[in-house]
């Protein structure tokens, strides 16, 4: 049961250092001197309207905000500081803004406060080796203290010093007085997860940063996906997601191989100018045998690998029971395009798949026409997140050295859609090799139910695939994706979704 909080005056307004942090974007930042005039005059005169989130609303009065999670159901009531608490039913928690002081123990979350440039009032960070963004790293090494999560007593001290601690259903930690759940990833489409910039930017009073950012994503990311389709229509390789999760005491030490369908993806995929491979018609589906799992497979052009223990090609090989390269006769295989997500890392192994692509749709489905239109941009490209391990690609660690401004709004790493020359696919090209032209639908592949573990498609299994307790999609309980529980929070140092 949520706990029912009202935040001290005082607790707001302790400085958490004497930083001079521009204004600009941000509305109301001064508590108000008087509750009645506050009252009877919109304090917001930004706002932000939700266009593709299905999992939070955003409500506006005069002096204060109802944000609601719709999955976890909490009602948090943003009340503007110096005013009286608003009388509100069933309310969550009662938390005076602008928040000064904030934690989170979800790497998302603080990917998306850098993007609203108000990371300096981050005072503590969860997971800290696995952040990659090198200006958190930076502030971790100079400003924010990360949670001392080896002592609880410190850590809830730590807790409790701030206004709210952003986290997620599940995570490390979640049920203290002032958690914030955000949910970001249960979300069905890229945009989706990347306008919870909103949800944020409300604790801030950062609506027009947020509108502004977000509003850029969205008009970038529709003219990638119109020049992708525009320009391959006719040429739409077969996109696979898949993981081997190896034996533990978790899965009764029995391995399994999964394909993924997760809403998000299908956007993505189709967005990309390609298409999806799906089994059944569900959104994931384990297979019980590697080779009924490759049978699977036959069809696909590209291959997404998200496995936990798979990060170089001959290790691929061998989890997918692939013993002679040579001898197997697959698209993905022969044509070398087997992918992995996780070019971006921290020093300990975090993974910026789990942070930046979440907040910036545009530049993910940008990395994924990449990936399925190798050659689309006549200037050349050079994929962020993914690497192709058929040919060795490295991966590039992230560190703090490569911070100029650790306080700046961080920028969308999109190349801007409108100035780059789209160059029209050839089916004769090499990369296509395998690929079937003209054909414009997913690829469904039916398989017996006698080689499925389990096709559930529930909102739980197919949009947090949370059952993929050995893939990417698992990370300890503080990160952006929350897995199988206890093998979710074994994972200290992982960085995967």
């Amino acid at each position: 049961m949520r706990l029912f909080i009202s935040l001290s005056l005082a607790s707001l307004l302790a400085p958490l250092a004497a930083i001079a942090q521009s204004t600009d974007g941000l509305q109301s930042t001064s508590c108000v001197s008087s509750s009645s005039s506050s009252a009877s005059t919109d304090l917001y005169k930004t706002k932000s309207e939700v266009k593709y989130a299905k999992l939070f609303s955003i409500e506006y009065h005069n002096n204060y905000k109802v944000v609601n999670n719709l999955s976890t159901k909490d009602k948090y009531i943003l009340y503007q500081c110096g005013s009286d608490k608003p009388s509100v039913n069933d309310a969550s928690a009662f938390i005076p803004i602008p928040v000064s002081k904030a934690a989170t123990w979800a790497t998302t979350a603080a990917i998306f406060l850098e993007a609203l440039g108000v990371q300096n009032n981050i005072q503590n960070l969860g997971t800290a080796p696995s952040i990659v963004s090198s200006c958190l790293q930076k502030l971790l090494e100079d400003v924010i203290e990360p949670f001392n999560e080896g002592n609880s007593t410190h850590t809830d001290e730590q807790e409790q010093s701030n206004t709210v601690v952003f986290n997620m259903p599940g995570g490390e930690d979640d049920d203290t007085s002032n958690t914030v759940y955000s949910v970001e990833y249960l979300e069905n489409s890229a945009l989706g997860r990347s306008e919870w910039v909103k949800f944020f930017a409300a604790f801030f009073n950062a609506e027009e940063r947020a509108n502004k950012l977000f509003e850029a994503i969205d008009s970038n990311y529709q003219c990638f996906s119109a020049k992708a389709n525009d320009e391959y229509n006719d040429i739409r390789p077969v996109v696979a997601w898949t993981s081997y999760a190896a034996p533990t005491e978790y899965n009764n030490n029995t391995a399994y191989w999964q394909i993924s369908f997760a809403d998000y993806k299908y956007d993505l995929v189709r967005d990309a100018g390609a298409r999806m491979l799906n089994t059944t018609g569900k959104q994931s589906t384990m297979f019980s045998s590697s080779q009924a799992f490759l049978d699977a497979l036959e069809e696909a052009d590209i291959l997404i690998d998200e496995s936990f223990v798979s990060y170089s090609y001959k290790d691929l090989l061998k989890n997918y029971g692939i013993g002679d390269k040579t001898s197997a006769t697959y698209s993905w295989l022969d044509s070398d395009r087997v992918y992995r997500p996780d070019r971006l890392q921290s020093t300990a192994g975090g993974l910026d798949w789990f942070e930046a692509p979440v907040a910036f749709a545009d530049a993910l489905l940008q990395d994924l026409i990449s990936v399925a239109h190798p050659k689309f941009s006549k200037a050349g490209y050079s994929p962020i997140w993914f690497r192709n391990l058929a040919k060795s690609d490295p991966v590039t660690p992230v560190t703090a050295a490569g911070c100029t401004d650790m306080y700046a709004q961080r920028k969308d790493p999109a190349g801007t859609c409108s100035s780059i020359d789209f160059q029209s696919a050839n089916a004769s090209d090499s990369v296509y090799s395998g690929v079937d032209v003209n054909e414009t639908q997913d690829l469904i592949y039916d398989v017996s139910k006698s080689e499925i573990i389990n096709d559930d498609d529930s909102d739980s299994q197919a949009r947090s695939e949370s059952s993929t307790s050995g893939a990417l999609s698992i990370r300890d309980g503080t990160a952006a994706i929350i897995g199988t529980a206890a093998m979710a929070l074994s994972f200290v140092a992982a960085a995967a979704l």
